[in-house]
């Protein structure tokens, strides 16, 4: 072939050029009448393009074809056959020449028709490996969804938080007639809205129990006939639950009146009241009749009162007005259990009891062992280990609680007013490990309740942190059973430490005067309490910069939110705090709140942004501040 463009397909030649590839036989069909003018068609197509299966002018040469080239070249309809690839034939245009491109068809698989897939529908094997594969692959299923669901189960969980009993929530609040004009129950009732607004949730209500005119008790199933009736006592009762508020109940177990009608039948010997109290012979001595032992009452005298009626001496360990009651005798035990079930009946949620250290005693009456710290003859002269603090103590208050989980569905304060050592509480709470701590809101802050206002930033450091090693929420009375806290330091004093214990771990025990007293502050910090940083978080006291500055933080790093730091400036003096010295410290701090007395330079920094590093305190003050643990050193 000579002409450019030309096919020689007998040579197999394209342009001169020999085709190596194998000759390709095509079909042709002739063209339909209706396609005879494709040429003329073609003809009025322009820019030289070119068309699927058509040929046009290029270059104004004629293209010449043969006779059979109108009619339209088409794959041949014949099945493939694995022996011979199929080809297709392309025309292609450029620079004016026109090329022939042969190329591979891809062949196409049509698959098995619908007789072929019959024949292994049916065939036994195929319907056997059918039903393994369907049941394979449900029993795969199944035993994914088990591990998945065994995963989850047994997958080590994020331990929650416990959530705080209401008794932790907020200070207790202790009221009791003389907090109101009217001195009675109907007055009480009105400072309960106060009282919300401050954020209190219990109230203790203190000196309830009918008495004497001595103040001893004589029922303890009354109340005091100035108080009101047992009447008005569930209304107040109820009017504090409304408020979402609680009522305990302070009761002194260890000892009655002498005008009480247990001690009256005791002394005649009437029935079972017979042996109610503690008697014992006189010793005779000279002829005269003399105490059965050494025992000393608290106040360094005779623990023994001799009764001419009965003609033997009773027990008081306090005034000989205040006989006390033999708990070595079940009944005894089981009547004052009687007592409480009483008052929970009538919608009160715990109780408070105090002297409980005192509830038994040795019942062989041994004398007791000399004690080296004492003054001759004063009560600390005596080891008092067979009037106090025994162990049988402990389960008779462990009888006592039973009776409260189970009226109160395990949800009911069981605390006491008396200071506790770590050595008994350590005794208590192991007696019955099964139903877990037996005191609820045990208390060593002796400290507080006689700190004075030279109280030193060391003195608060240690004991607080040592009161924290004994007991993880104990609580924190300012009062006491002699001095209140504003009787021994100046109000402001009083404002400031009682703002400095509302965030300590553990429970305020306040009057209401120190709750109200610095209304706004009080307010604003026990809020505080419900933060995530208070109810989980980790307590470290520290002495700020070796000053007189006591601090202590609150914060849960893991939470990421914002911890607190309280300090309290014991000294005489204003002075200038660096708080970055306290880990993860920001460098930055937002005041809280502060007590009264904080005035630095006539300004009022509430809710102001601090710099840590220059934190400016008034003497015997407190200021409560937040930060973003971390953020700083």
């Amino acid at each position: 072939m000579e002409k450019s463009g030309r096919l020689d397909l007998d040579s197999s030649e394209v342009n001169g050029t020999a085709n190596k590839e194998p000759v390709v036989q095509a079909t042709y069909k002739k063209l339909p009448e209706e396609d005879a003018n494709w040429q003329s068609k073609t003809d009025q197509e322009t820019d030289g393009k070119v068309q699927d299966t058509k040929m046009v002018k290029q270059n104004g040469a004629e293209h010449e074809v043969d006779d059979e080239a109108q009619e339209r070249m088409l794959q041949d309809d014949a099945k493939l056959t694995p022996k011979k690839d199929a080809t297709e034939v392309k025309f292609i245009s450029e620079n004016g020449d026109a090329k022939i491109d042969i190329e591979a068809v891809k062949q196409v698989l049509s698959g098995m028709g619908k007789e072929e897939l019959m024949k292994f529908a049916n065939d036994p094997f195929w319907i056997r490996l059918r039903w393994f594969l369907f049941i394979a692959f449900w029993f795969l299923w199944a035993s994914m969804l088990a591990g998945a669901i065994a995963i989850i189960v047994m997958a080590p969980r994020c331990s929650t938080p416990e959530p705080r009993k209401w008794w932790q929530e907020s200070p207790i609040v202790q009221l009791d007639g003389s907090e109101t004009p009217s001195g009675n129950l109907k007055g009480l009732e009105t400072l309960l809205d106060t009282i919300k607004e401050q954020g209190i949730k219990t109230i203790s209500l203190a000196s309830m129990v009918e008495s004497s005119k001595d103040g001893h008790p004589i029922n303890f199933r009354g109340i005091k006939s100035n108080l009101g009736t047992l009447t008005d006592l569930e209304a107040f009762i109820k009017a504090a639950n409304s408020r979402g508020q609680h009522v305990v109940l302070e009761l002194d177990p260890n000892h009655s009146s002498v005008e009480h009608p247990w001690f009256k039948s005791s002394v005649n010997r009437e029935g079972n009241f017979t042996n109610y109290y503690v008697w014992a012979d006189p010793k005779i001595e000279n002829g005269e009749k003399r105490p059965p032992n050494n025992w000393l009452s608290v106040y360094g005298v005779s623990a023994w009162e001799l009764n001419e009626a009965r003609g033997q001496y009773y027990l008081h360990q306090f005034n000989k007005t205040q006989p006390e009651l033999n708990y070595n005798n079940h009944e005894v035990v089981e009547a004052f259990g009687n007592i409480l079930d009483h008052w929970l009946r009538l919608g009160v949620e715990g109780f408070r009891l105090e002297n409980i250290r005192f509830l038994t005693e040795d019942p062989q009456l041994q004398n007791e062992m000399s004690h080296s710290n004492g003054a001759p003859g004063s009560y600390e002269s005596l080891n008092h280990v067979r009037t106090r603090d025994r162990v049988e103590n402990g389960v008779i208050l462990r009888k006592w609680r039973n009776i409260v989980h189970n009226i109160t569905k395990r949800e009911g304060l069981f605390a006491l007013c008396d200071e506790i050592g770590a050595d008994m509480l350590q005794v208590y709470n192991n007696d019955d490990k099964k139903e877990g701590p037996l005191i609820d809101l045990s208390q060593s802050s002796q400290f507080l309740a006689n700190a004075g206002a030279g109280i030193s930033a060391e003195a608060l450091n240690k004991s607080v942190s040592q009161n924290l090693l004994i007991n993880e929420w104990p609580a924190w009375d300012l009062n006491g059973k002699s001095r209140s806290l504003r009787a021994r330091v100046s109000p402001q004093v009083a404002d400031s430490l009682t703002l400095m214990t509302l965030l300590l771990s553990g429970t305020p025990i306040v009057r209401y005067s120190d709750a109200t007293a610095a209304k706004a502050a009080f307010a604003e910090v026990t809020k505080k309490r419900t933060a995530p940083a208070f109810l989980f978080g980790d307590i470290k006291t520290h002495i700020i910069n070796n000053t007189q500055v006591f601090a202590y933080t609150r914060h849960w790093l893991k939470s990421g939110n914002p911890g607190f730091l309280v300090a309290y400036n014991s000294g005489n003096n204003s002075t200038i705090v660096d708080f970055t010295s306290v880990p993860h410290m920001a460098k930055e701090v937002t005041v809280v709140a502060h007590s009264p007395n904080y005035v630095v330079g006539g300004s009022d920094t509430t809710k102001t942004k601090l710099n840590s590093e220059k934190v400016p305190m008034a003497p015997k003050s407190t200021l409560v501040v937040s930060f973003v643990p971390g953020s700083g050193n």
